[in-house]
C-alpha cells in the first residue's frame, strides 16, 4: 500500500525536477541599534510610532535587537503582516530572520495554508520546500496525509540523488591535473649522465668511480676550495 502511495505521490508531483536545495546563509550586520534609541525613534512617521508605542514591552525589546536593515525591512510589510509576525512563537521569529532576503518575500505571496503548512514540517521537510516549485508545493498540500507522508519520501531520495551527484561532480579532479608520481618499487639506477635525479651515488653503490664522500669537514665551502 505504501509502495502504491509512493509512486502515486510521485505522478502527481509530476516530471519536474526538483532541485537540491541551495545552502544559504543568513544575512548578518554588525550595525546593530541600541536598546536604548528605539531604531532612531524621532526618524519614525506618526503612524509608526504610534505602532511602536502601542506594543508590549516585550515586542520593543525584540524589535530594538534587531539590525537597522531588519528594522526597515519590517516598516514595509503590510499592518497585518507585522501582526502575524508578532503572533508566532519566538522560534518561528528567529528562523524567520535567518533565511535570505528572497525566502521572507516569497513567504508572504503564500495562501495561508501553505504558510501553517510549512511552519507543521519537520526542519528536513522546511529546507526541501524551499527547492520545490510553487505547483509542487500545490500538490502536496493537497494530498491526504498519508500521501504527504509518501511524497516526502520520494522528495528526500530525488534530493539525495542530485546533491550525491554534484558532490561526485566536484570531486571529479581536472583533465589538466597531473597524476602523482607512483611510488618506486625496484632499485634506483647508478647516478651518471643524464641520470642524475632518483638515483644512488655511484660509490654508494659499490663502484669505483664517481664523487667520494668526504669523512671530515674540511672547513669551507667546496665551492671556495
Amino acid at each position: 500500500m505504501k509502495t502504491l502511495l509512493k509512486a502515486g505521490a510521485a505522478m502527481l508531483l509530476g516530471t519536474a525536477a526538483i532541485a537540491a536545495p541551495t545552502l544559504t546563509s543568513a544575512q548578518t550586520s554588525t550595525t546593530v541599534n541600541s536598546v536604548n534609541d528605539k531604531r532612531g525613534y524621532d526618524a519614525l512617521d506618526a503612524a509608526q510610532k504610534a505602532e511602536y508605542d502601542a506594543w508590549p514591552a516585550s515586542y520593543q525589546t525584540v524589535y530594538t535587537g534587531w539590525p537597522a536593515e531588519y528594522q526597515s525591512e519590517f516598516w514595509t510589510y503590510p499592518v497585518d503582516y507585522r501582526t502575524a509576525y508578532w503572533g508566532w512563537p519566538a522560534d518561528y521569529q528567529t528562523a524567520y530572520w535567518a533565511w535570505p532576503v528572497d525566502y521572507r518575500t516569497s513567504y508572504w505571496t503564500w495562501p495561508n495554508n501553505y504558510q501553517s503548512y510549512y511552519w507543521a514540517l519537520t526542519p528536513e521537510q522546511q529546507t526541501a520546500w524551499w527547492a520545490l516549485t510553487p505547483e509542487q508545493r500545490g500538490q502536496i498540500v493537497a494530498m491526504t496525509p498519508e500521501q504527504q507522508m509518501a511524497a516526502w519520501s520520494s522528495i528526500n531520495e530525488q534530493i539525495a540523488v542530485k546533491q550525491a551527484a554534484e558532490t561526485r561532480t566536484v570531486m571529479t579532479p581536472s583533465p589538466a591535473a597531473q597524476p602523482a608520481p607512483a611510488a618506486r618499487t625496484g632499485e634506483y639506477p647508478v647516478c651518471g649522465g643524464a641520470i642524475q635525479d632518483s638515483c644512488i651515488n655511484p660509490r654508494e653503490a659499490g663502484k669505483n668511480y664517481g664523487n667520494r664522500p668526504l669523512d671530515y669537514w674540511p672547513g669551507k665551502p667546496a665551492s671556495e676550495m
